[in-house]
């Protein structure tokens, strides 16, 4: 039998924390799982060899997050919140790794075969979302509904008076941290929010820091962000028109959609944008 070629990717959670490379065959396909928390993460995954693995920076830097039977360790960097791999404590998987496959430079996700797996039928117990606790959002929309959802573990919750989400607009794009997070956002206004539980998220602010993205610290889910803006000399040097545009802007809160229950993700139109990650580098 010929050997199988590999070569060398090379990767890294968002703020590049924690660095590694993997030795691999051309990566053309992954696995998306459906569970309750690969499915908030929007994980993809390869599950090489853990002698394939090497870590190159942050080895011990990831935090550890278990659920329902805790027959796996899924592992994110605490202060990005990228979700980065799950060690599964089974015997047929322990000289395996999941890879989440986001992770890894130069690779687009956008360009992936996916392989469904019904991990929502499989592992036991079965998930059931936290409830939502909290005061209602309380802007007045006319054929709305109330979405409720948020983290993995319930840290955090959140409920969205919105139209109906096939009627809105929802984007995805593969910039460096919306690839590794799996980001598909809606953008409602702030009255149209409610949130339970921020003081329990880690902001993560990155690039010019006009925005962060909120994370759960317990399980790592990315919920929403929160839109700051420029500083205030950058601000004042723009013109009214740039201005109030940018003011309409800071009126809204970006929700990750896959954190919400109910969804009818077979009904969305998501506009996706392809433009990659020219210009992200980390030390």
């Amino acid at each position: 039998m010929a050997d199988i070629m590999t070569q060398t990717y090379k990767g890294n959670c968002h703020c590049g924390a924690f660095q590694f490379s993997i030795e691999a065959p051309e990566i053309k396909e992954a696995t998306e799982c459906n569970c309750s928390l690969c499915h908030k993460k929007g994980y993809l995954w390869i599950f090489p060899p853990k002698d394939a693995l090497k870590i190159l920076k942050g080895d011990g830097s990831l935090v550890s997050y278990q659920f329902g039977n805790k027959t796996m360790t899924h592992k994110f960097c605490p202060t990005c919140g990228t979700g980065v791999m799950i060690e599964r404590h089974s015997p047929e998987f322990s000289q395996r790794i999941s890879l989440n496959v986001r992770t890894l430079l130069g690779l687009n996700p956008f360009s992936l075969e996916v392989e469904k797996f019904d991990g929502k039928a499989r592992f036991q117990p079965p998930y059931t979302p936290p409830p939502f606790t909290g005061e209602l959002p309380t802007a007045e929309i006319e054929g709305s509904k109330v979405y409720s959802g948020g983290c993995h573990c319930g840290a955090v919750r959140v409920a969205v008076k919105t139209k109906p989400l096939p009627e809105i607009e929802i984007k995805e794009d593969n910039c460096s941290i919306c690839q590794r997070n799996a980001n598909i956002f809606m953008y409602p206004n702030q009255s149209q929010v409610s949130i339970v539980g921020e003081e329990n998220t880690t902001d993560y602010l990155f690039g010019r820091k006009w925005g962060g993205n909120r994370f759960c610290k317990t399980c790592g889910v990315v919920v929403y962000s929160r839109l700051y803006g420029p500083p205030k000399e950058i601000f004042d040097s723009w013109s009214d028109a740039r201005k109030a545009f940018a003011r309409k802007n800071f009126e809204l809160l970006p929700i990750r959609v896959r954190t919400l229950n109910d969804v009818e993700w077979d009904q969305l139109e998501i506009k996706r944008s392809d433009e990659g990650t020219e210009g992200y580098t980390v030390e």
